[in-house]
């Protein structure tokens, strides 16, 4: 039997589902950070990300679709800097599988999350895979939290090679967050040091010079432990600031896997504006180092 409780969450949701834009999004802002946002003219980070939700500019369909971004990043930094793809198709057979090596991982290009490892396809159900795939096709993703910059994305499944370590596992992520202000001056970027994302994640911040960043992430479960320094923390900080340069925010997600640096995606609207600073001060002063108006491809 359906619980009294559950039955509202389900009304709930279907209203929200219902609601139109201009009553959403202020909606789900005050859901989140439990103050009216100034969604109209936004000052903080956050409010800045949800207007970017509601209102994207026309690359940020191109940031975020996995397959044509590797374009904008070999041009930007290189072909070098690409997670190796086997290929990209819109729609997926047990025969598709026939191209690829035994190891791979397979992720839908228009969404965030749909990702899957594949360690042997000898030992898989080919056909549930192919299902699985298809149906992340059939998603509309940005229906979700309306991140509306998905809806542009020509849908698609791409298969990569995968970055395992020597016990099976991915590389930890190393995610970014640049901010470019407007000024003459150096970017601001913090980094959010991601470890063991499939099993016990953890998520640490830390500043540009590796210190303890002054703010985290509410709700997001820390080490404590310090940012390892990886022979390629100078390289990845550098390319990141040369992909962001155009915007006045992205992230940019990068792993290091057998001695090599590698970007993994980028991100226009982290958490689906979900990540709630902590202490809250903070919203404001990122807001402060956001360029805005927005509009890519001007210079700092």
């Amino acid at each position: 039997m359906v619980s009294v409780v559950a039955r509202i969450k389900k009304i709930r949701r279907a209203i929200v589902k219902k609601m139109p834009d201009p009553v959403y999004y202020p909606y789900r802002y005050f859901q989140i950070y439990g103050r009216v946002g100034n969604l109209a003219q936004p000052k903080r980070y956050s409010e800045k990300i949800f207007y970017r939700m509601r209102h994207p500019l026309p690359i940020f369909g191109m940031l975020a679709d996995k397959v044509a971004v590797r374009d904008y990043i070999a041009e930007a930094v290189g072909e070098q800097y690409l997670v190796p793809a086997f290929f990209s198709c819109g729609q997926v057979t047990r025969e598709t599988f026939d191209a690829l090596p035994d190891t791979f991982v397979m992720k839908a290009n228009h969404s965030a999350g749909q990702t899957r490892i594949v360690l042997d396809k000898k030992s898989e159900d080919l056909d549930a895979l192919a299902r699985l795939a298809n149906g992340w096709l059939k998603s509309d993703f940005s229906i979700r939290q309306r991140e509306k910059h998905y809806q542009q994305i020509p849908r698609k499944i791409i298969f990569e090679e995968a970055l395992l370590g020597a016990t099976g596992e991915p590389p930890d992520d190393y995610k970014f967050n640049v901010f470019n202000s407007g000024g003459t001056g150096e970017p601001f970027v913090f980094v959010q040091y991601v470890h063991d994302r499939f099993k016990d994640m953890t998520q640490d911040f830390y500043l540009a010079d590796g210190s303890p960043a002054p703010f985290s992430f509410r709700g997001l479960k820390p080490s404590g432990k310090p940012l390892p320094q990886v022979h390629g923390l100078d390289e990845m900080m550098h390319i990141s600031k040369k992909l962001a340069e155009p915007f006045g925010f992205l992230r940019v997600d990068c792993y290091y896997h057998a001695g090599r640096v590698y970007v993994g995606e980028l991100t226009v609207t982290p958490g689906a504006g979900m990540y709630a600073l902590s202490p809250p001060h903070w919203d404001e002063m990122l807001g402060d180092r956001f360029r805005w108006p927005e509009t890519a491809g001007r210079g700092r």
